[in-house]
C-alpha cells in the first residue's frame, strides 16, 4: 500500500502553512515574535517545535541565515578596515590617535581570536584521537 501526502503537506513533510511561516520563524528572536511575525498563534508554533522535521528545517534556514549575514559583515569589516586606515591619515591628531588605538585594539582581538581557534582546532584533533583510540 503506497502512503500519499496529504493535501495540506509540502515537500519535506512540511505543511504549506509551515513552509510559508519559516523565513519569518528563521529570522525572528524569540518565538513569540516568530509566532507574531508569521501570524501564527504561540500555541500552534509550540506544537509545530515538537516535530522533528520542522525543528530541522528551522535550524537549516536559521543557519543559513546566520551564514548570510556573517558574510555581510565580512563586507563590512573590510570596508571598515579601509575607512580606519584612511583615518590614520587624517590631518587632525586627535583623530589620528584614535584610529590608531582603535586599530591596535582590534589587532589585538583578532590575535587572540586566532590563537583562540587554533586552541579549539588542537582540542578537536586531540578528541577525535582519544576516541579512536577507545
Amino acid at each position: 500500500m503506497e502512503l500519499h501526502a496529504t493535501p495540506e503537506e509540502v515537500n519535506d513533510g512540511l505543511t504549506h502553512r509551515q513552509a510559508m511561516a519559516m523565513p519569518y520563524l528563521a529570522s525572528a528572536a524569540s518565538l513569540a515574535e516568530a509566532a507574531q511575525a508569521a501570524n501564527i498563534h504561540r500555541s500552534t508554533l509550540h506544537r509545530w517545535m515538537k516535530d522533528p522535521v520542522f525543528r530541522d528545517e528551522l535550524e537549516r534556514m536559521r543557519g543559513d541565515a546566520i551564514n548570510l549575514a556573517y558574510a555581510e559583515l565580512q563586507g563590512i569589516a573590510l570596508k571598515s578596515v579601509s575607512v580606519l586606515a584612511d583615518l590614520l591619515d587624517d590631518p587632525s591628531p586627535r583623530v589620528r590617535n584614535m584610529a590608531a588605538r582603535t586599530a591596535l585594539h582590534n589587532a589585538v582581538k583578532v590575535k587572540e581570536a586566532r590563537e583562540n581557534h587554533h586552541r579549539l582546532d588542537l582540542l578537536d584533533r586531540a578528541i577525535t584521537l582519544l576516541k579512536k583510540e577507545m
